[in-house]
């Protein structure tokens, strides 16, 4: 029995040391010198910093999101406001593009496909359709020739005479924009309501595909039409806006900012800003 009560005390001995090498110097259990311990793998530095970043651009980005998402909604999509309250807005929108996490986004489907809501535009919300692009791009350069107009609305080419007209309607309430994109196939949505007199959604119909760069997307205004129409000066004819605006039909679309649930386009033409979650 004392023999092995000695055997127990000594095997008890070896297994505090063990544990003492292990918590204290860095030895696996059952290294009993420290010159044979193996040392702690360090993380490299260069890991540490790209993982600090990281981490900080994700929370710049969280912290811009959240700014702009109430800016957009104390501006009415952009629609209301003081100038420099919108201004404000138009800056977080460009602090949202510095920040853009994703490379090539005209080809990332992925993200691209689905139902997206506007909830910010640096003009009139009616021209987040591709047609007014079109439109603008095939009157680009051509004076109004009424005096009058130009007098009242104080402009000079003829497509913003025309927008100035229709941005003015009375009573004109302008309700929820959005656009539905598969299949290389994109579908605007505006709604419009005149008090007093009906209501109608815009709708237009593109197809589209990405730049080779990845950067923009090259869209093609096939036809638009009013739906769920019961205003008197609309009608439920499929206007062919491919074959009427000729060349002019095709336009470009910058994507400066995409990730899952949000987005940002800008025309290529005049550079307007349209920010969009999904829906």
């Amino acid at each position: 029995m004392g023999a092995l009560r000695k055997i127990l005390a000594f095997c008890c001995v070896v297994a505090v040391n063990q544990w003492y090498q292990s918590a204290f110097t860095g030895a696996p259990s059952g290294v009993t010198s420290a010159r044979t311990a193996t040392p702690l793998r360090a993380t490299p530095v260069q890991d540490v910093q790209a993982a600090a970043a990281a981490a900080g651009t994700a929370a710049a980005r969280k912290e811009v999101r959240l700014r702009l998402l109430s800016a957009a909604a104390a501006t009415c999509r952009g629609q209301c406001g003081s100038d420099v309250a919108k201004e404000g807005a138009l800056q977080l929108v460009k602090a949202m593009e510095a920040l853009n996490p994703t490379l090539e986004p005209a080809k990332q489907q992925g993200f691209l496909e689905g139902t997206w809501r506007l909830i910010y535009a640096s003009e009139d919300v009616t021209r987040s359709s591709p047609f007014f692009w079109g439109w603008r791009q095939m009157l680009q350069g051509v004076p109004d020739p009424s005096p009058v107009t130009r007098s009242l609305l104080g402009t000079q080419e003829l497509s913003e005479s025309i927008f100035a007209i229709t941005d003015g309607i009375p009573l004109k309430t302008v309700g929820e924009a959005t656009q539905t994109m598969v299949n290389g196939k994109m579908v605007n949505r505006v709604a419009i309501e005149v008090f007093g007199a009906g209501r109608t959604i815009m709708t237009t119909t593109s197809r589209y595909e990405a730049s080779p760069d990845g950067s923009e997307l090259l869209l093609t205004v096939e036809t638009t039409q009013a739906v769920d129409n019961t205003l008197p000066f609309a009608d439920q004819v499929v206007f062919p806006s491919e074959s009427f605006l000729g060349e002019n039909a095709r336009v470009r679309v910058r994507v400066t900012y995409l990730d899952d649930d949000l987005r940002v386009f800008r025309n290529e033409k005049d550079d307007q800003v349209f920010v969009y979650i999904k829906a």
